[in-house]
């Protein structure tokens, strides 16, 4: 089924619409409110080390089937403008004939950008990884790789949008690599967490939408 090659962790992620509000001026005549911690200048996710947590609700075009996608990241930069990615992704369907199928994914890549252009930062990545999945008791896995580009827009002293386009492909599992494309938004709550969400679509019409957050090391 072409809803199995999604499955396989090449549907992971997605966008959120930018829209973050800006904070209400402060009446002087009141006694000052709380305010949220200072952020940082830079708020840029590239270059920098964090861990992210999702959930992600992938609806499979055509289908009565959806899936539910749990994702583990991990980001450490290694040198300047090069970052390592590390990520552990669960991801099961709806029942399908009286089962589900349930798909483990760890990945390492390799991300570099560019902090030269004033509009952004542009990133490549390339990544490999090892997907298991199991259904109705029988099980497959496969080597996979990655390849990526984006970039990192700036829209406020909080937010950033980044939209993407990626390739993924498990040579072994059912179907053919993935085209997705989409779109992530981080808005920093304070200088350690961060919350974020996301849209994707891939080259099947199928669709995930993505919320979670970011804790700054």
């Amino acid at each position: 089924m072409k809803q199995t090659t999604t499955l396989k962790h090449l549907l992971l992620a997605a966008t959120l619409v930018a829209g973050f509000g800006t904070a209400a001026r402060a009446d002087d005549s009141l006694p000052p409110a709380d305010q949220p911690a200072p952020i940082t200048s830079d708020v840029s996710l590239l270059g920098l080390s964090y861990a992210t947590l999702t959930y992600s609700y992938i609806n499979l075009d055509g289908t009565s089937v959806h899936a539910d996608d749990y994702a583990f990241e991990f980001n450490q930069p290694l040198s300047a403008n090069l970052d390592g990615v590390f990520a552990y992704d669960y991801a099961q369907t709806s029942v399908i004939a009286g089962s589900r199928l349930k798909t483990q994914t760890l990945s390492a890549a390799l991300r570099a950008f560019s902090t030269a252009y004033s509009w952004g930062k542009p990133f490549a990545e390339a990544g490999v990884g090892y997907a298991r999945s199991r259904l109705a008791g029988d099980s497959d896995d496969s080597f996979v790789w990655s390849l990526g580009v984006g970039a990192e827009l700036r829209v406020s002293s909080r937010a950033t949008v980044t939209p993407y386009i990626r390739y993924v492909d498990a040579p072994d599992l059912d179907g053919s690599g993935v085209f997705n494309f989409g779109a992530r938004a981080s808005y920093w709550i304070n200088t350690s967490w961060a919350a974020t969400a996301g849209f994707e679509v891939d080259d099947d019409k199928n669709t995930a939408f993505t919320v979670g957050t970011n804790f700054r090391f």
